[in-house]
């Protein structure tokens, strides 16, 4: 086949296999509920963003707020999904699946808790063609780039997070945005200006985050930024203070790992780096160039927890470890995980290194999360639940207090100087 052919061939391949650039769930004078659908134990509201990053229907985010006013003690969880996905793929079902275990666990139910899912849909999945879909990285990546540089997406995740305080009282709602892959990077460009505002006394403490926790799971994103919030974060003193973001990445994802850093790394020699200092007592002085080439959960200049497995493990009594991980009062930095014959392992989430800020940069064993997808198996979405209890000072009484962003910064503790 020659070359003008071979063109016409892909060109052929990627145009049929090309996902749809309408919204999946648009509302319509039939259905003005379309982008609102009940689940078991849960409901679920999409948002969707088009390739600029703009709402493609603007009534899908007033259907979501207005869940959100009428509903009695909600649990937001607003999740941003990732590469090779968008609002119909089996993602949805994956996320629902979560909000219905959540749904039915014994905390929730006694304390009437009901569960509100927004999905923040985008186009993730630009073609169904099994090649061309793999070759879609980077310019899916410039996608997420372009949502989270642009205003709708931070707008409906602000949106969300006003609606439930403004409508409930404190103590009778709470928010979390979770972010996956390209979706974690969203989320966290999105949030850091939110955190710089608060941290320049612009904002309210109170109500100045986009969410009461930020999760990201196996972000796919360069770790700049990150160096940036935790150095900024350790400039002002605030050891001892629970998290307010929390990323988690799995030791063995080859995609944030292996792929990202070859990547980048091509990309890179076309780019011209300072030196700059990792966050720590140390001071150590890199080359921002090791932090353009990788992400933040296999960056070890920055990772400051990771999973460890004790050597105990306790009974059951009946209630899986997602359960029991939002049910029991367990040591604040411990969770749960099913084991053998109704036993429960315990693990717990312990600081590496001398950086105690509230963004914790998590390296995750591979048993609880294997590969850069695999956010919804049994073990990840029971870490998940524990995170939620360890910074939420209503299921954990022993929580540290929240951070204060307000102090002045310790420059000093950021010091670099150009040799």
């Amino acid at each position: 086949m020659n070359a003008p052919r071979l063109a016409h061939f892909f060109a052929f391949l990627f145009l049929a296999g090309c996902t749809s650039l309408s919204p999946l769930h648009q509302n319509t004078d039939v259905n003005p509920q379309n982008s609102v659908r009940p689940g078991s134990g849960y409901q679920l509201a999409f948002i969707e963003f088009g390739e600029q990053g703009s709402y493609q229907d603007t009534s899908q985010l007033q259907n979501a707020l207005d869940l959100i006013k009428r509903t009695s003690n909600p649990l937001v969880i607003t999740y941003v999904h990732g590469w090779q996905n968008d609002a119909g793929s089996a993602d949805v079902d994956r996320f629902s699946s979560l909000l219905t275990r959540l749904g039915g666990a014994p905390l929730i139910r006694d304390h009437d808790i009901n569960i509100i899912g927004v999905y923040l849909g985008w186009r993730g999945r630009m073609s169904t063609v099994p090649v061309i879909k793999d070759l879609s990285f980077y310019n899916r990546k410039a996608a997420a780039e372009r949502i989270a540089s642009n205003l709708d997406c931070f707008d409906a995740i602000a949106a969300i997070s006003e609606t439930a305080r403004k409508y409930h009282e404190a103590g009778s709602q709470y928010t979390i945005l979770l972010g996956h892959s390209f979706g974690g990077l969203i989320v966290e460009r999105a949030v850091a200006h939110a955190i710089n505002a608060e941290m320049h006394g612009q904002a309210d403490p109170s109500r100045s985050l986009p969410a009461d926790l930020i999760l990201t799971v196996n972000p796919a994103s360069d770790s700049i930024l990150t160096r940036q919030m935790i150095a900024a974060l350790y400039s002002r003193r605030t050891e001892n203070s629970r998290p307010f973001l929390v990323s988690i990445t799995s030791s063995s994802d080859e995609a944030t790992g292996l792929a990202f850093e070859v990547g980048t790394s091509l990309a890179a020699t076309t780019k011209v780096f300072n030196n700059v200092t990792a966050p720590g007592p140390s001071n150590r002085v890199e080359s921002e160039r090791r932090f353009y080439t990788s992400t933040p959960g296999h960056n070890e200049l920055l990772i400051n927890h990771a999973t460890e497995k004790l050597p105990q493990t306790i009974a059951s009594k009946g209630l899986p470890a997602l359960e029991m991980n939002l049910s029991h009062n367990l040591s604040a930095d411990v969770f749960t995980l099913d084991g053998p014959n109704h036993t429960l392992e315990l693990w717990k989430i312990k600081q590496v290194g001398d950086v105690d800020v509230p963004y914790w940069d998590v390296k995750v064993d591979p048993s609880i999360i294997k590969n850069h997808g695999d956010l919804w198996n049994e073990r990840a979405e029971a870490m998940m639940a524990a995170i939620f209890r360890m910074t939420n000072p209503m299921l954990n009484r022993a929580a540290k207090p929240r951070a204060n962003l307000q102090k002045p910064p310790d420059l000093k503790r950021l010091k670099y100087r150009q040799h």
